[in-house]
């Protein structure tokens, strides 16, 4: 077997960023290659310590590629069995550190799909231990110096890296995120068919690199009535309150059939974080024919204007935002697309950016 994949998996179709990326990666590669995706009895809550060691899991099978969660000793034996050319870790995950005991017995080569910096992220978070901070830590610095290669998002990403880090440039090798097929295909709603003063925000409110207590303030201070549809698995309405011009709307996350649906009559998608290394969720709104405005610290921000109207503004400027926001609300124009979007289809990602430097 050439490939291994390993990372976190998800069953189900409501994905966070990285899980999609995974699994997409991985159905992509095993429509032309036998693979096999390996994940691990992550929640130390959930799981005894005899699952985490040696359990075994079959938790799915895509294109006759198992999907395999397996204990730590059993993935190591799993893998030397296999004997794979390559292992590509498709996300951050702590136990991933013990597949590089295998360099000792084997000439394995490991590749890492880079999806954030955690020492960067770890400026955010303070609810971790410095015992659990520090494990990230070196568990990074590890991926970092030790894989054969690493596939980062964004420059903006790569910058940030290049911060904390210093790997070897030849190793690292840009990506982007993919679409999936029912945002490529689908067809935007004409002007007249959207809520002209819709606003989406989709991710954590309380991550507080997401913008989203500057996107409110800024949207308090516009003087316009805005709908503003916040999308997210969470219950926190009651940290809301009446507003003057601004009506909350609580969602939650979708699969991406039912987001193609509800995002198709919106009319903007504000990105107003100042750490994001590739939103695709931004990515996939626009698809649907949202005006994209977001901040240069969004890693998808150096490609979304190569395929749609986007409008930036600098992190926590809110009158450059406001003018955006009035702009497009009071003077509105038909939405179109700058080029075809197949080439962001995850077939293509993936053969254009992955399997292109599986060697």
């Amino acid at each position: 077997m050439k490939i291994v994949y390993v990372g976190s998996y998800n069953t189900n179709d409501i994905m966070t960023g990285p899980e999609k990326v995974s699994r997409r990666v991985f159905e992509e590669y095993s429509k032309t290659d036998k693979t096999i995706f390996l994940h691990y009895f992550q929640d130390g809550r959930k799981y005894s310590y005899h699952k985490k060691l040696i359990g075994y899991e079959e938790t799915d099978s895509i294109n006759g590629s198992k999907v395999l969660k397996l204990g730590i000793f059993r993935m190591i034996y799993t893998v030397l069995k296999l004997n794979p050319e390559i292992i590509h870790v498709l996300c951050y995950n702590r136990f991933v550190i013990f597949l590089f005991l295998l360099k000792i017995f084997s000439r394995v080569k490991i590749y890492y799909t880079m999806n954030g910096i955690i020492r960067h992220e770890n400026k955010y978070y303070n609810k971790e231990s410095i015992f659990t901070v520090l494990k990230n830590i070196f568990t990074e610095n590890v991926l970092i110096y030790f894989s054969e290669k690493i596939f980062y998002l964004s420059d903006f990403s790569k910058n940030i890296l290049n911060i904390y880090y210093n790997p070897d440039n030849g190793k690292l090798i840009k990506a982007v995120n993919g679409l999936d097929d029912c945002f490529i295909k689908q067809k935007y709603n004409a002007l007249s068919e959207k809520e002209p003063n819709s606003v989406v925000f989709i991710g954590n409110i309380d991550q507080k690199e997401k913008g989203f207590d500057f996107l409110l303030g800024s949207l308090l201070m516009c003087g316009i009535k805005i709908k503003l549809y916040i999308i997210d698995s969470f219950e926190k309405i009651n940290r809301f309150q009446d507003y003057p011009n601004v009506e909350i709307c609580i969602v939650n996350k979708m699969p991406p059939e039912q987001m193609v649906k509800f995002l198709k009559n919106k009319n903007i998608i504000v990105a107003p974080g100042e750490y994001d290394t590739f939103n695709i969720s931004v990515l996939e709104a626009a698809s649907c024919g949202l005006y994209p405005v977001l901040t240069p610290r969004t890693g998808v921000s150096e490609i979304i204007g190569y395929y749609f109207p986007a409008l930036k503004f600098s992190c926590n400027d809110k009158v450059s935002l406001i003018k955006i926001l009035k702009k497009i609300i009071c003077e509105p124009s038909q939405f179109y697309f700058y080029k075809d979007l197949d080439i962001l289809s995850w077939n293509n990602v993936v053969k254009n950016y992955y399997v292109s430097h599986y060697d």
